[in-house]
C-alpha cells in the first residue's frame, strides 16, 4: 500500500476529481499544488488522517453552526482553512455543490484500509474494555427528574418531566406490547457463514456439537440440533460425546476506516445457531407489528435515506447518530425492558465473556457486541422504545413515529433534543456533532443530503489492485463514479484505475461481474476475443469472471437434511423423513459449501448485451 506506484495512483485519482467540471469552479490550481506537495512530504497519512479533517469540520458546522479548528491546515484571518478555501466558503454560505465538493475531496480516502500499529490497536481494545466497565455505573432505578424547555413550552407544566426509571418502565411497557404475541422458545435456528469463536469451518458446523448447559436448559439440544427423534437415535453419540464448554466469544479486528479497526465478536457456533433463530423471530415480529411496522427496519435502508432527503428540504425530521451503539446497550438494561421469557431466551444463547486478541478475557456487561446475531434487532428495539418513551413522558404523545435502522435514528425535529437526553439517560452516547436537528444537512444509512442535493461521497476502500478481489473492488468503485458523475465525466478516474491494475474492464449494461455498467463499446472487441454462439444466437466475449471453490463435503445424511430444512428460503414446515433410508431415497444432492476464501478469476464466455 505504501508503494510509490499505489500512492501515485491515489494522487492522480484525487487530482482528476478536483478537476471534474462539477467542482472546477471551486478549486484553484493552488489547491492542487498544495495537495501534491503535502502528499509528497507526508505520504499516506495526509490522505487518510489530515484530509478528512475538513469533511468532519464541515459536518460539525452543519450540526453546531460553528466551524471547529482544523489543526492540520493553515487558516486565513477568519479561521478557515486556506486549502480548499473557496469551496469551504461557498459551502458555509449554503451552496450544495460546494458542500459536495468539500466532502468528496476530503472523505475519498477516509475509509481506506491501512495497517494500524500495535499501539493504535491496543488503544481500541482498551476503549472496548472501558466502555464495557462504564456500563456498571448506570443507575436504571434513578428517580431524578429532568425536563426541557421544549417540554415546558407545551403547557404541561411540572408534569412534563421524566426520569431514567420512568423511561425504563415505559420502554418495558412498549416492548412488551410489541413482543407479547410471539413465542421466543419456538425458533427456526440456522448456522451462519461467518467466523466463529471455535474456528469451526462451515462444512463442519452442522455435525459438530459442543455442549453449553445454559443453552440446553432453555432450548433442549435434542430438539434444537436434531431433525427428529430418529435422527437423535441414529446420531446419539454426537450428543453424548459433546464437550462441555463455557460461553465465550472472541474479538476480531476488521477494517473500518483510517482511524482504526472495527471490533467484531465471533460467537461460538452453537450459540450463534440459536441466535440466528431468535434474530429471525425478532425481525419478523418487529417488521409486522402494528406499533413498529415501517418504523424499525432491518433490510431496507432506503426508508431512512428517503426520510433524510426530505428532512434536508423541509426540516421536519432530525437524524441522530450514536457512538459505539452496540457496546453501550447493557445486559442490565435488556433485563429490565424485555419480557422475562425473552430475557431467558436471549441470555441462553449469549456469550458471557470474550477473549481479546492479546489473550485477555473480559467479562461482558454489555448485552452483546457487534457480531452476535441478536445484537442488531435488540439494539434497534431498545433505541425505538427509548425515543418513544421519552416523547410519551414529556409530551403525552403516543402516535408520533420514530424510525430506526441499526444505530441511525430519525425523529421529529421538535423532539430531537429531548430524545438525545433520554438516550443518554440509559447509558447510550449521542454523537452530537453528527446529529442534525436543524439546518439543510441530514445523513442516515449512508445517504447524505444538503437541501435535497445528494452529497454522499464516494470512498476508496482499497488501493487499486488486481490481486485477490482487487479487480472486483475496482469495478465497484468505477461504477460508483459513473452513477455519481456520469460516464464521460468519470473517464479520467477510470483511466487512472485501469492503468494502475493493468486491465481494461468490459463495458456492459448487464449485471455481469467485473464489468463497467455502461453501454457496450468498441473496446470490448478490441481487448477481448469475440465469438458468435449459434445455440443462443448471440455474440459473446471471453472475459474475466469470479468464481469460488464449491466444496462437497457431506453425504445426504441427517445433518445435511437438517441444513436444507433450515435454509433461509425454506417454508416453515417439516418433511416426513422418519429414518435414514428415507433420506437416502430422497436423492438429495451432497452438501455443497462455497468457500468464500477461494474466490478466484477465470476466463469465460459471456454475453455483454
Amino acid at each position: 500500500m505504501n508503494s510509490h506506484g499505489s500512492l501515485k495512483s491515489l494522487l492522480l485519482l484525487w487530482e482528476n476529481l478536483a478537476r471534474n467540471h462539477r467542482y472546477r469552479s471551486f478549486i484553484d490550481d493552488k489547491d492542487i499544488l498544495v495537495f501534491q506537495e503535502r502528499v509528497a512530504n507526508e505520504g499516506l497519512p495526509f490522505l487518510t488522517k489530515a484530509l478528512p479533517e475538513l469533511g468532519r469540520a464541515l459536518d460539525t458546522f452543519h450540526s453546531t453552526h460553528e466551524w471547529p479548528a482544523c489543526p492540520s491546515f493553515k487558516t486565513d484571518g477568519c479561521g478557515l482553512p486556506m486549502f480548499l478555501g473557496k469551496a469551504i466558503k461557498f459551502a458555509l454560505e449554503g451552496n450544495s455543490v460546494a458542500v459536495d465538493c468539500v466532502r468528496q475531496l476530503s472523505y475519498i480516502f477516509y475509509k481506506l484500509e491501512v495497517d494500524h500499529g500495535e499501539l493504535a490497536i491496543n488503544d481500541f481494545l482498551e476503549r472496548f474494555i472501558k466502555t464495557d466497565r462504564d456500563l456498571l455505573d448506570i443507575d436504571f432505578s434513578s428517580g431524578a427528574q429532568w425536563s426541557t424547555s421544549s417540554a415546558r413550552s407545551t403547557g404541561r407544566g411540572l408534569s412534563a418531566v421524566c426520569s431514567t426509571r420512568g423511561i425504563v418502565d415505559e420502554m418495558a411497557r412498549l416492548i412488551a406490547r410489541v413482543l407479547c404475541n410471539t413465542n421466543p422458545y419456538d425458533i427456526r435456528p440456522c448456522h451462519g457463514t461467518g467466523a466463529t469463536a471455535c474456528h469451526t469451518p462451515n462444512h463442519k458446523k452442522w455435525a459438530t456439537l459442543r455442549y453449553y448447559p445454559k443453552l440446553d436448559q432453555v432450548y433442549d439440544y435434542a430438539s434444537l440440533f436434531f431433525f427428529n427423534p430418529t435422527h437423535l437415535s441414529d446420531d446419539l453419540d454426537k450428543l453424548e460425546q459433546a464437550r462441555t464448554c463455557h460461553p465465550r466469544a472472541r474479538v476480531c479486528l476488521v477494517p473500518k476506516d483510517s482511524r482504526g479497526p472495527r471490533v467484531i465478536s465471533c460467537e461460538p457456533a452453537e450459540l450463534m445457531f440459536a441466535q440466528q433463530g431468535i434474530m429471525r423471530k425478532l425481525y419478523d415480529t418487529i417488521e409486522t407489528n402494528y406499533l413498529t411496522r415501517g418504523q424499525i427496519n432491518f433490510t431496507d435502508q432506503s426508508v431512512n435515506r428517503t426520510l433524510a432527503y426530505r428532512a434536508s428540504l423541509d426540516n421536519r425530521l432530525a437524524t441522530l447518530d450514536l457512538k459505539d451503539a452496540s457496546d453501550r446497550v447493557s445486559l442490565e438494561l435488556v433485563r429490565r425492558v424485555f419480557p422475562p421469557n425473552w430475557v431467558e431466551c436471549l441470555e441462553a444463547c449469549r456469550s458471557e465473556e470474550t477473549a481479546l486478541p492479546n489473550g485477555v478475557i473480559v467479562k461482558l456487561n454489555k448485552f452483546a457486541p457487534m457480531g452476535s446475531s441478536c445484537c442488531f434487532p435488540v439494539e434497534a428495539l431498545v433505541f425505538w422504545a427509548c425515543a418513544k418513551a421519552t416523547i410519551r413522558l414529556l409530551y403525552g404523545i403516543t402516535n408520533c413515529k420514530v424510525y430506526v435502522y441499526g444505530d441511525d435514528i430519525i425523529c421529529g425535529t421538535r423532539f430531537a433534543s429531548d430524545i438525545m437526553v433520554g438516550l443518554e439517560s440509559i447509558g447510550l452516547l449521542v454523537n452530537r456533532e453528527k446529529s442534525y436537528v436543524d439546518g439543510p444537512f441530514r445523513e442516515s444509512c449512508g445517504g447524505d443530503y444538503h437541501n435535497g442535493y445528494d452529497v454522499t461521497p464516494i470512498r476508496v476502500r482499497k488501493v487499486p489492485s488486481k490481486v485477490g478481489t482487487g479487480l472486483d473492488t475496482c469495478a465497484d468503485l468505477i461504477n460508483e463514479f459513473i452513477v455519481k458523475f456520469g460516464y464521460e465525466s468519470s473517464r479520467p478516474m477510470i483511466s487512472v484505475i485501469e492503468e494502475e491494475v493493468g486491465f481494461v474492464f468490459p463495458r456492459s449494461e448487464m449485471e455481469v461481474p467485473l464489468t463497467i455498467r455502461v453501454t457496450p463499446s468498441a473496446s470490448n472487441d478490441v481487448f477481448f476475443a469475440r465469438r458468435f454462439n449459434k445455440d443462443l444466437q448471440r455474440f459473446e466475449h471471453r472475459i474475466l469472471t469470479t468464481a469460488s471453490l464449491v466444496l462437497q463435503r457431506r453425504p445426504p445424511d441427517w445433518w445435511e437434511l437438517l441444513r436444507k430444512e433450515l435454509s433461509r428460503d425454506r417454508a416453515e414446515k417439516r418433511y416426513p423423513y422418519e429414518h435414514r433410508f428415507s433420506v437416502i431415497d430422497a436423492n438429495l444432492d451432497p452438501g455443497s459449501y462455497v468457500d468464500t476464501h477461494t474466490t478466484r478469476k477465470k476466463w469465460a464466455w459471456a454475453w455483454l448485451g
